[in-house]
């Protein structure tokens, strides 16, 4: 298997929609036409984020893909932020030596399709991996590509629940929409 890392910071962040009751299901990552990259249908993942700010990102980057602005959400639709509490040793794919291992180039998630990731996710599904610690393609999207420092400004986190003995637990969920003004905002 790959290279392993403690993923152990806490809290770590979900972007849910308001209306879900619950923000640990994770049928959402099994349905046939969510192009996830880190699992397929036939196993689920818990799509998480190590800040604020790539929670944000993250949204950022679904309002732009799909064209849409919160004003235009009904209430229900519009992302809610809720912190989890998780901790356990996930695939590298953060770090130059974690990226070499897993196959995968440097400069990743540039150049890396979702068939890639999903063929490496199968992998370390079936051989018990607990989840894949990794750079947020979102932030790639917007324009980041400074892949150092503190991880928790710039990585994702999916966690293949079936796989863990520790379940991740929900500590809060936001209903105020602060979280996605950036602090500059």
């Amino acid at each position: 298997m790959s290279e392993t890392i403690v993923h152990d910071h806490l809290p770590i962040y979900r972007v849910i929609r308001r209306a879900w009751p619950d923000p640990l299901d994770i049928s959402y990552s099994q349905r046939s036409n969510v192009r996830n990259r880190w699992n397929t249908p036939e196993f689920p993942a818990l799509y998480c984020c190590c800040s604020e700010t790539v929670a944000r990102a993250v949204v950022k980057d679904i309002f732009r893909l799909t064209r849409v602005v919160l004003e235009d959400l009904q209430d229900t639709a519009q992302p809610q932020l809720a912190e989890i509490l998780w901790e356990g040793e996930v695939i590298d794919m953060i770090t130059a030596a974690g990226l070499a291992s897993a196959g995968f180039p440097s400069d990743y998630p540039t150049g890396s399709n979702h068939s890639q990731t999903q063929r490496a996710a199968t992998e370390w599904h079936k051989a018990g991996a607990a989840g894949v610690l990794c750079r947020s393609a979102s932030m790639r999207r917007l324009g980041f590509s400074v892949w150092s420092g503190n991880h928790q400004l710039w990585s994702e986190l999916a966690i293949y629940t079936q796989n863990t003995s520790t379940r991740p637990s929900l500590l809060n969920r936001r209903d105020d929409l602060a979280w996605l003004q950036s602090p500059k905002d």
